[in-house]
């Protein structure tokens, strides 16, 4: 009986470094990463890890289920800003940091992990897959509003809607996996060009805030995360 509180606070600390070391290893190394990756960087057994997560999946879901909680509560905030053309912009330069930091996320977002896994062709709904749908479809909501909003005062182009925002966001995501640790800003050019696409019209393009990258950069930082890629596959 006198070792049972002990024990507990030492569950609840072996707990604590699990998440907070696969919130790490995801981000940096993608969903891919295996439990025993999550257990060497939180400095436990891998049997401490599968005590509590039968599978990674059931690890991934608790890391990301606040970060996807995040991201309607950010399309919610931009959606009942009294500027729509405001919101647009909070938006972006919110939720794409957000998920630029995050190789894991983007990953789940994209829909690559569960490209691999066969979440596709499920028996019965997947636990992950059901928390990035349900996340897609509540953001898509507030971002139908924002997107409304925005056409109804004129800031927008007339024929934007709600889906080219997430598909515009995802097509920034590429930015970050090509500027890589070297140029980490890059996508913030991406989002620059995006928003002046988004105007109806202007009367001169928008100063971009990071300068642009040339063929042979572009094919250099190719070969870097390849090289990081094959680097992670054989650790």
């Amino acid at each position: 009986m006198t070792t049972a509180g002990p024990r507990r606070r030492d569950a609840q600390a072996n707990l604590a470094r699990v998440l907070a070391a696969a919130a790490d290893v995801f981000a940096e190394r993608g969903c891919t990463a295996t439990l025993a990756d999550v257990a060497k960087a939180a400095g436990v057994g891998v049997a401490t890890v599968y005590r509590t997560f039968a599978t990674k999946d059931d690890l991934i879901h608790v890391v990301y289920e606040p970060k996807f909680e995040l991201a309607q509560q950010q399309a919610q905030d931009a959606s009942n800003n009294p500027d729509p053309w405001a919101g647009i912009v909070t938006f972006l330069e919110l939720a794409v940091p957000t998920i630029a930091k995050d190789r894991g996320l983007r990953e789940l977002l994209s829909g690559s992990y569960s490209e691999t896994l066969g979440w596709s062709r499920p028996r019965t709904p997947h636990q992950l897959a059901k928390l990035v749908e349900d996340s897609h479809n509540r953001t898509g909501e507030h971002l139908e509003r924002l997107v409304r909003r925005a056409r109804e005062a004129g800031v927008v182009r007339d024929d934007l809607v709600a889906g080219d925002m997430l598909l515009l966001s995802m097509a920034v995501h590429t930015a970050v996996e090509v500027g890589g640790p070297g140029h980490p800003l890059l996508y913030r050019r991406m989002i620059g060009f995006l928003l002046d696409g988004l105007r109806p019209s202007r009367e001169a393009p928008t100063s971009l805030p990071e300068p642009g990258l040339t063929s042979p950069q572009i094919a250099d930082l190719e070969r870097q995360r390849r090289e990081r890629i094959a680097g992670e596959s054989e650790a």
